[in-house]
């Protein structure tokens, strides 16, 4: 954002003739997913994505940010399940996940890329809260993708780790399941856990010093960029 690194940058242009791109290809990305918590047990979930190029065209005034346009998934077609209606919640691909335990926050999570959140949440969960992974353990495990389709039931991707510990039982089964290829993704997740020390007192409802009862435990899925920071 720096006068100094766009004279930097302009300093590199031929006006004469055109110079080969440093980066070749286009980059991935388009997705955030932000988990914040604080000393005094405060925590954010935070999903932003800009679907189309440039999303909604619409920039925060002095912040210079894009809007986003996902609601171009709503419909209103009147036979379309997914049409905006009173009292209604649309289906759409921005899911931040958040979970309470006795009105308290206890974890921030989330999984980009577009629809398999909400399946990809729900294996998340199962994986910390019934079987006790940390968040980074479930960042790592392997996972699945369900591609759907108009004339059929659609199939089960597995990834490769997953796929030689139960695909052939699955197809034993009658299910459509695959090996994941190498280009297609699980996407990315990101999560911070809270684990309440017994022993220690619960912070004031407006602390100064005094810090939350507990620890944060924090991952980051290794398949994306990101990371689990403490500071």
């Amino acid at each position: 954002m720096s006068k100094e690194h766009a004279a930097e940058a302009c300093s590199r242009i031929d006006m004469k003739k055109a110079r080969t791109p440093d980066v070749a290809g286009t980059p991935k990305g388009g997705t955030v997913n932000l988990i914040a918590a604080d000393r005094w047990g405060n925590m954010a979930s935070v999903v932003h994505s800009v679907y189309n190029v440039y999303g909604s065209r619409i920039t925060v005034p002095g912040c210079g940010f894009l809007l986003h346009d996902r609601g171009s998934g709503f419909s209103l077609d009147p036979v379309s399940p997914n049409r905006v209606e009173p009292r209604k919640r649309p289906f759409h691909t921005i899911i931040t996940g958040f979970v309470m335990k006795d009105g308290e926050p206890l974890l921030g999570f989330g999984n980009m890329q577009g629809s398999i959140q909400a399946y990809s949440l729900t294996t998340h969960l199962a994986n910390m809260i019934d079987l006790g992974f940390s968040p980074q353990a479930t960042a790592d495990a392997a996972r699945y993708v369900h591609e759907q389709r108009n004339d059929g039931p659609g199939k089960l991707v597995l990834e490769p780790r997953l796929f030689e510990r139960v695909g052939q039982q699955l197809r034993a089964l009658g299910h459509p399941v695959e090996t994941m290829k190498a280009d297609m993704s699980v996407g990315g997740f990101q999560g911070i856990l809270f684990q309440q020390d017994q022993s220690m007192p619960a912070p004031p409802r407006y602390p100064e010093q005094a810090p939350v009862n507990g620890v944060y435990r924090a991952g980051s899925d290794p398949r994306k960029d990101g990371q689990a920071v403490g500071w």
